[in-house]
């Protein structure tokens, strides 16, 4: 009864705010404030407005990025419909969950795809997180919810593909200026943080942008809602980006790009970074990201049948732990996943008469990832990883077609195939005195269709359905011990992950709704997402290989974005309800997220570049979970609901002297409310006072 009155209550408060901005007098009012579902989304295909888009995707932009003030990647993303942070609450130990299937951080593979200028990037380690990387890097974030994304990305995509964009010289540059410095500094109350940036962005001659970035990270453990540290939450990182663009012949759509960013981590910290539970003894770790990438793209001066974008990338995520003695007698160990990628895929149009318009995107893939683990002795001698991390190399191709079929602003249909093959080829990880020499290839096939149709220009139908599919990888297909006798084997003829997902919504569109020059826009998702042969890790007796097929999982709910502008004022709200359920035993799933809705209601004059607000984050309890003998927080332990509120003010003036400048501040968690969100093993930061300035010069 009390879910249903907080459902009730928040979704009223969506609807009545937007009378209450109208109430206000909106003669002379100013523009009204941007929408985020009128952005353009550009992971899903070709270039479109969000919500016309027929799958559910959401996106942040520079000033959302800003606005958040984020000291880790978890904090840009996590206020996302259906998004959520999952594992530890730090830099190194948080990992992703995304309709309730996750990075990591339990399971032995990602069922979230992530991207970095369009490199692929993975990263799984008992006790540490999936991905390793500065907020500030980044100008753009787009989130493709559902396994439709798959066909553009990769197969393995069962929650959805998370895209990171860095910045641009461009995004600096004024028109005719060759040089332009921006200058950040930022800090926190709570865990003493302090944030140093800095870019420089080149243009020396037309046709030629270079940047270059370095951001410096520092925190403490910061302390919850009760005044306790909580460890592992500390930041410490340096990282740097640099990238360039040469236009070719003076045509910005003829250009050869390139970017490389390195992100550097190397303290004495906690060894579990996931839920601390290891103690207090510290160890020494120091992370390492790697991501260069060379693209090129080709518009053949507008042609309608050639537009070429291709690149190749290389990725390298490595973690060296020394000082662990509690690990026995090793002189340091290294964690390593190293991989070459390359993708090249072409665009056509075909204007079919009338108001008909069809674009073809037809392109591959190709990668090739290697699973390093030395375990180097005092003597030198080098144990190349064990039974449990086995070494080993995974190569994946993947050919991919996807077909754009466009009615005027009616009807959109979007059909797509993917068919992807998959080597696995085993280390030189000796168990029992014995290596292992049998490769194990698998295929794929990922197809979908999806359709959006405009019934009136204010109300919108869509609806999709999609297959695909995430095969093994080399510790699922490798693992294997020798005792206790007989051991375990390794188990190369497990299947590949299938998923099937249909979802269905509507989309509202209004201008001039209640008052002059006012907008309301608001997507609604329902969804069923269908997994069987689950691979699980398997606690039976020895002589069974540590992973089976035995899972078979179904995971249903709804996801609401809605927002309103009228003036300056603005009301955003976002809900998100997901029910995830085992099929075999009618289980719960413990990695479900709780009911939550966010909303923010705020002014923006964009005369004086002022603007501010109020964020309120509201979570339902979630007892709907498994309880076992290896239940934690985070996994398997209900957590009672919360509302924390946050307050944030700008001024960012975007014309006269001080154009450029731009000063924050916000309070986090305003009445240091102690909790803690279902899916984090550890409790949620307390109240904290957020400061940033920043120019461009």
């Amino acid at each position: 009864m009390m879910k249903t009155r907080l459902k009730l209550l928040l979704t009223a408060t969506l609807i009545v705010t937007p009378t209450l901005a109208w109430a206000q007098d909106d003669a002379g009012a100013p523009e009204t404030t941007r929408m985020a579902l009128d952005r353009m989304v550009i992971s899903a295909g070709t270039e479109k407005v969000a919500l016309d888009t027929p799958q559910a995707v959401s996106s942040l932009d520079q000033e959302d990025i800003d606005q958040t003030q984020a000291t880790t990647i978890g904090d840009l993303i996590e206020g996302l419909p259906g998004v959520n942070v999952q594992g530890g609450v730090g830099q190194l130990g948080q990992g992703f969950n995304i309709r309730g299937m996750g990075t990591a951080i339990g399971d032995s593979d990602n069922r979230i795809l992530l991207t970095v200028d369009g490199v692929t990037k993975f990263y799984e380690q008992y006790r540490m997180g999936a991905l390793f990387s500065e907020p500030e890097l980044y100008k753009r974030v787009e989130v493709l919810r559902g396994p439709a994304s798959s066909t553009l990305y990769g197969a393995g995509a069962l929650a959805g593909v998370i895209n990171f964009t860095t910045k641009d010289a461009s995004d600096f540059l004024e028109p005719g200026d060759p040089l332009a410095v921006r200058l950040k500094a930022a800090t926190e109350t709570n865990a003493q943080a302090h944030t140093l940036s800095g870019i420089v962005a080149v243009q020396p001659v037309d046709g030629v942008e270079l940047l270059g970035s370095y951001n410096y990270r520092r925190s403490d453990d910061y302390k919850d809602g009760n005044g306790d540290t909580v460890a592992a939450s500390a930041t410490l990182s340096d990282s740097w980006l640099v990238k360039g663009r040469v236009a070719i012949g003076g045509n910005r759509n003829h250009a050869i790009w390139a970017s490389y960013q390195d992100w550097i981590s190397d303290a004495p910290q906690v060894y579990d970074q996931v839920a601390a539970i290891t103690g207090a003894a510290l160890m020494r770790r120091r992370v390492h990201d790697k991501t260069a990438v060379v693209g090129y793209v080709n518009d053949f001066d507008g042609s309608k049948i050639f537009n070429v974008e291709a690149q190749a990338a290389y990725s390298l995520s490595k973690v060296r732990q020394t000082e662990t003695p509690f690990l026995g007698p090793l002189e340091y160990s290294e964690f390593s996943y190293e991989s070459w990628q390359a993708k090249l895929q072409n665009t056509s149009r075909f204007d079919m008469g009338g108001d008909w318009t069809t674009f073809l995107i037809l392109g591959g893939q190709w990668s090739q990832q290697e699973r390093r683990n030395p375990r180097v002795m005092p003597g030198g001698a080098v144990t190349p990883g064990a039974g449990t991390h086995p070494e080993g190399d995974m190569t994946r191709y993947g050919l991919f077609g996807q077909l754009e079929i466009v009615w005027s602003d009616k009807l959109t249909i979007i059909p797509g195939v993917r068919v992807d093959w998959n080597d696995l080829k085993p280390g030189d990880t000796v168990v029992g005195g014995t290596t292992l020499t049998r490769r194990t290839k698998d295929s794929g096939v990922s197809p979908k269709i999806a359709a959006l149709y405009n019934l009136t220009p204010w109300l919108g139908l869509f609806g999709s359905a999609a297959r695909t599919v995430r095969m093994p990888n080399v510790d699922e297909v490798f693992t294997r011990s020798a005792t206790p006798a007989p051991g375990r084997p390794n188990n190369p003829n497990l299947r590949p992950e299938k998923s099937d997902n249909i979802e269905a919504g509507f989309t509202l569109s209004f201008d001039g709704l209640l008052g002059h020059g006012d907008r309301l826009r608001a997507k609604t998702t329902l969804f069923q997402n269908d997994v069987k042969d689950l691979i699980l890790q398997s606690a039976a007796a020895p002589g069974v290989p540590y992973f089976l097929n035995i899972g078979r999982s179904r995971f249903k709910g709804l996801e609401l974005e809605a927002e309103y502008g009228i003036g300056g004022f603005f009301a955003r709200g976002n809900m998100s309800f997901i029910n995830g359920k085992d099929r075999r035993s009618g289980d719960y799933l413990n990695t479900i997220p709780a009911n939550d809705y966010r909303l923010t209601l705020g002014y923006a004059d964009r005369s004086t570049g002022l603007s501010g607000g109020w964020t309120g984050e509201f979570a339902e309890r979630q007892d709907d979970v498994t309880t076992g003998p290896f239940s934690s927080a985070g996994s398997g332990i209900a957590t009672p609901g919360y509302s924390v509120h946050n307050l944030f003010l700008a001024f960012k003036p975007q014309s006269g002297a001080a154009k450029g400048f731009e000063f924050r501040i916000a309070v986090d968690n305003l009445f240091d409310k102690q909790y803690r969100r279902h899916l984090s093993s550890l409790s949620a930061e307390g109240q904290s006072f957020k400061f940033t300035v920043a120019n461009i010069f």
